[in-house]
């Protein structure tokens, strides 16, 4: 025995540096350190010391013990080190697949994911080929080198949904919403079996998410569509309704389904029929007749719109409209004479050479009250009620080509603007005499100042409506130099 050395002492010594050389070196290495521990121990520790024969049985216990726990503590030992070795590999393989996750994440298309993979998977594990299949058109999409991965493997992998792990390549099945898509094929790879089935489970996930967000967007696409034709509908909806009622009765009865009767205290009706529609008409074609009625109705349906004039309907050659209503303006006696005006003026201009009917026009105009309305549920129409209604037409049909008539109750409202003809008490049809006149030219005096409305007729009519004119028959001012002289 060594001098002042316990078997205690040298056990515990020989059976600590076994365990570093297993830790440090490997499994040959730690069970030979100790055979030649158990060796020196025997040599040096037990009787007979200085040889190797061993005479009693507590020497051959004290061998096989320090043996048997040398190679236990380095068998544990190269365990451990085995177990975190494959712990730090798991941990890589982790952090490759979460770096290959995030560039999955950016692809948007299936043809972008398999472009990602193959070429990220690459660098990202060190593989030396990479092959992405598609089962249904049986393509695929391959880097680096490939071609080590056969198509028919490829396609076999896809269709049994199998995982195939062979030497020096591996091929798992990739699935899109439950039902097999394609396969990854990866070639030179050192990749343990439940990375390629996290890997699988995470190019699978990334699939479903783009099949998903593609369906999404084909949802949002035709929810789009529809909600255009919709829109559309509606704005065809509204232009029709909007062009058989005024807009806010438009608005009241498709927002209530109904349209209360209103009471307008003041108004003003303007008729138009054109002198000897009924005899021009015989020598015209009924497809001629419905063309000139459309052309003058629509150069009337213009100058209502330039005056904020409704209009109410036309019945055969007569044009009827309303000044005043639906929105209330003190201003709609002047407007409809001037509107008048205008009217006048373009049934004149059409009247030339070449014309299919020279027509001319009478036009009566008289304000009031009535009662306007919606009545009907199908092909319903507004409308207005009233004496109002009644003298208007009278005016229109005591009228003169080409002339503007209007009432008494008129003419108090529009003789401060226009210069008026006295006509006396005209008889009706009805046997009854009423005051009539002839609205001549606006009064010359208005006339006067530069402008496309003369400044002096301008601003009378800011004066009297607290608001601006919307327009001015201008033909009326080629004469003006005339009309101040007889207005003088």
């Amino acid at each position: 025995m060594l001098p002042d050395v316990e078997a205690a002492t040298m056990v515990l010594v020989l059976v600590l540096a076994v365990l570093f050389i297993a830790i440090r070196v490997g499994r040959v290495e730690s069970i030979t350190a100790s055979i030649v521990a158990a060796v020196h121990f025997g040599y040096w520790f037990v009787e007979p010391i200085g040889s190797l024969a061993i005479h009693t049985i507590d020497g051959w216990i004290a061998i096989a013990g320090l043996l048997i726990t040398a190679i236990v503590v380095s068998q544990l030992a190269l365990r451990a080190r085995r177990t975190a070795r494959e712990a730090v590999e798991r941990q890589r393989e982790t952090e490759r697949l979460y770096e290959l996750g995030q560039s999955l994440m950016l692809a948007g298309r299936m043809e972008t994911v398999a472009y990602t993979v193959t070429n990220q998977i690459l660098p990202v594990f060190g593989a030396r080929g990479a092959a992405f299949h598609f089962l249904e058109s049986g393509q695929a999409h391959r880097a680096g080198e490939a071609d080590l991965i056969t198509a028919e493997a490829l396609a076999h992998a896809a269709r049994a949904r199998s995982f195939e792990i062979g030497e020096g390549f591996a091929i798992i099945p990739l699935t899109r919403g439950g039902e097999a898509f394609g396969s990854l094929g990866i070639a030179g790879a050192e990749i343990s079996e439940t990375a390629l089935r996290a890997l699988s489970h995470m190019i699978s996930v990334m699939l479903e998410r783009i099949r998903m967000s593609e369906s999404l967007a084909r949802a949002n696409e035709e929810l789009a569509r529809q909600n255009r034709e919709v829109e559309q509908q509606k704005h065809l909806s509204d232009s029709l309704l909007l062009n058989i009622l005024p807009e806010e009765v438009a608005v009241e009865l498709r927002t209530n389904g109904m349209v209360a009767p209103k009471y307008f205290e003041d108004v003003t009706i303007l008729f138009t029929d054109f002198v000897g529609f009924t005899v021009s008409t015989e020598h015209l074609a009924a497809e001629d007749v419905v063309h000139v009625l459309h052309d003058y109705f629509t150069a009337f349906d213009k100058i209502c719109a330039r005056y904020g004039i409704e209009k109410l309907k036309t019945i055969g050659d007569s044009y009827m409209c309303i000044a005043g209503l639906p929105t209330r303006t003190p201003s709609h006696p002047v407007d409809a004479v001037m509107a008048a005006f205008e009217m006048i003026h373009e049934v004149e201009r059409r009247a030339g050479e070449g014309s299919l009917a020279g027509w001319k026009v009478r036009i009566g105009i008289h304000t009031g009250p009535v009662v306007a309305g919606v009545v009907g549920i199908d092909k319903f129409a507004f409308d207005i009620w009233g004496d109002t209604v009644n003298y208007s037409s009278r005016m229109e049909s005591s009228g003169a080509p080409n002339r503007i008539n209007i009432s008494e109750r008129t003419y108090a409202r529009v003789k401060d603007f226009f210069e008026c003809q006295y006509r006396g008490k005209v008889l009706t049809k009805e046997k009854r005499e009423v005051d009539m006149y002839f609205v001549n030219r606006p009064q010359p005096r208005l006339l006067e100042g530069p402008g496309a409305i003369p400044e002096a007729f301008a601003r009378r009519y800011d004066v009297y409506f607290q608001k601006s004119a919307p327009a001015f028959p201008q033909f009326l001012l080629a004469d003006t130099p005339e009309l101040i002289h007889s207005g003088r």
